[in-house]
């Protein structure tokens, strides 16, 4: 896992871009602490941060081809590495799967896309073409966004990309709208500064004298074979994990206690010895549920139980609610797309204990719920009527009625748009779950993996997600919902695939959310107050704090309105640390 970064300029000498890619490489320090290395081509600059997880003594990039016409930067985990390593032949250099990306785009060119299983975000340079060229995992677990106003810029993250501009930095106003009314479907088509964009999941794109092109090579599109069962997909998922833990790195798991995470790590278990096991713990931490919207429950007993049954290496990681202005303050820089969700605070703190016990590689369920129908809304025929019903069930910030009288229709309309163009409409009921399934798929789920990848990279730590293997989502897109959800239950075919492998207590536990600390509600409506006293202007200008305190006296502090207060918060703090200005 690493960070990358680069500009493309045909106007003048490439050696004027250096010191600019530089800053880049700076910022993305964090994401590579292991090394770091830059290259000149003929218009272009690359630079790359590494974190050595496998051939820590060879592997360096950029990394260029044996003739010099191609020169690569890579940040990402092959799953299928020996198989495409047999296939094109050598000779090999190093163990690092950057090589074999870089052998199978001499081979393939762009044709190479297709045969990548795994989770990744490059860029090719090639020289005789004079074009370059960047890819996208199909989920987008690997981040990669651009910018055109400096020639073609790219980076890993949004942050490293501001450090070209010196002059003052300006939101995209629609999108931090977006995130305020719709967490869980934004920050994927739109970064949330002006001029930067992110290169969609499942995307390439090329660079060269004409301009930038961009194209899909993976959409998510399911065809039902009645003859894919749940040993297929097992199979599928074990080659994954096992893939998953390879390195020459120390590797753990963030541990839930459920199906997914649990899956994971009884297969890592019989390769990793001792396996760390990683879970968040609050003191009084209670159940909580909310129809049709996300169980959250204390995972400790169920964390316990499958350290216990698979001999995994229990670490509990207490969250210090006392240091609450530092976790706030943390998540808000470090996810520059804005904080979506409260369990970000979880996911942070999690990622440096990971870090502080010395482990760069920790392995995750993620991807498992948005890919094999494992929310129990789409259960719900009144939830799956259309994406407005799914937005006002998680706690939408009210903003200012001049700006958007109706934010939440416009939002509903365009994703309503997004699906159709998709093959799946909510308009006629047999589709809604496939129309809900695929705006979970293409927004809400990048959403989740841009999360868990800064929030982890902050630390120097790779998160590995085997549920993102190629091999495994054809054959989760071989699920038709019906089968998935059979009886009324969740994940009915990978519940199925999982018998055996993990204690059946947890392979029958229902899908729960990431805790967090229900204790830290005071807190919240405490610091909302300095936010009232004092508002960035782009809180002022966005956030109808009236109307927030009117809902607040009328609601109180529930579920929604402690999502929305969290929210609000982690603006003020994200506009201050970017030094964002008023619009």
């Amino acid at each position: 896992m690493c960070g990358i970064a680069g500009i493309v300029r045909f106007d003048r000498p490439a050696a004027a871009s250096r010191e600019p890619v530089l800053r880049m490489q700076r910022a993305l320090a964090h994401r590579g602490p292991d090394g770091a290395g830059v290259m000149e081509g003929s218009s272009c600059v690359l630079a790359h941060t590494r974190l050595a997880m496998l051939d820590p003594e060879d592997g360096a990039q950029p990394m260029r081809s044996a003739d010099g016409r191609l020169t690569l930067v890579y940040n990402g985990e092959l799953y299928d590495d020996p198989e495409l390593r047999a296939e094109l032949g050598g000779p090999w250099r190093t163990r690092s799967d950057a090589e074999t990306v870089l052998a199978a785009w001499q081979r393939w060119g762009v044709g190479a896309i297709d045969r990548l299983d795994g989770m990744f975000a490059f860029f090719v340079w090639d020289e005789r073409q004079r074009a370059g060229f960047a890819v996208r995992d199909p989920l987008g677990v690997k981040p990669l966004l651009f910018r055109r106003d400096h020639g073609f810029a790219f980076a890993s993250e949004a942050k490293a990309l501001l450090t070209l501009d010196p002059g003052p930095v300006h939101a995209d106003l629609d999108a931090v709208l977006e995130l305020l009314v719709a967490p869980a479907f934004s920050g994927v088509e739109r970064s949330m500064f002006q001029g930067i964009e992110p290169l969609p999941p499942g995307h390439w794109l090329r660079v060269d004298e004409h301009g930038v092109e961009l194209r899909p090579h993976w959409r998510w599109t399911p065809r039902p074979d009645p003859a894919v069962g749940p040993e297929e997909l097992r199979e599928a998922l074990l080659h994954a994990i096992d893939r998953c833990t390879v390195a020459d790195a120390p590797l753990g798991v963030f541990s839930s206690g459920g199906l997914d995470s649990t899956l994971v790590a009884a297969r890592a278990r019989r390769r990793l010895s001792p396996l760390p096991a990683l879970t968040i713990t609050f003191d009084g931490q209670e159940r909580w549920e909310g129809r049709s919207a996300i169980v959250i429950s204390d995972d400790t007993p169920f964390a316990h139980l499958a350290a216990t049954e698979l001999d995994l290496h229990e670490r509990l990681v207490p969250f210090d609610r006392t240091r609450i202005d530092h976790w706030l303050d943390a998540v808000a820089v470090t996810d520059d797309a804005l904080p979506a969700w409260e369990q970000e605070l979880s996911q942070h703190a999690l990622a440096q204990a990971a870090a502080a016990q010395g482990l760069k590689g920790i392995l995750v369920g993620d991807a498992a719920d948005e890919t094999h129908y494992g929310y129990h809304f789409l259960l719900d025929a009144v939830a799956t009527q259309g994406p407005r019903r799914i937005i006002e069930r998680l706690g939408a910030v009210p903003v200012r009625a001049e700006l958007d009288p109706d934010p939440i229709a416009r939002l509903d309309r365009r994703l309503r748009e997004r699906a159709e163009a998709a093959g799946a409409s909510f308009d006629d009921p047999a589709q809604r779950v496939a129309a809900t399934t695929q705006l979970v798929v293409s927004r809400w789920l990048p959403r989740l993996l841009h999360n868990g990848d800064l929030h982890c990279m902050a630390f120097g730590v790779e998160p590995r997600v085997p549920f993102a293997g190629r091999r495994v989502l054809e054959l989760a897109q071989a699920i038709a919902p019906a089968r998935a959800l059979a009886g009324g239950v969740e994940k009915s075919v990978l519940r199925e695939a999982a018998r055996g492998l993990v204690p059946d207590a947890i392979r029958r536990r229902r899908k729960s959310a990431l805790p967090k600390d229900q204790a830290l509600g005071q807190a919240y409506l405490a610091r909302l107050q300095r936010v009232r006293a004092e508002p960035h202007p782009l809180v002022r200008t966005l956030v109808d704090l009236l109307r927030l305190d009117t809902e607040l006296r009328t609601h109180g502090l529930d579920e929604r309105r402690r999502a929305a207060v969290f929210r609000v918060l982690c603006l003020q703090r994200w506009a201050e640390a970017y030094e964002v200005a008023a619009p």
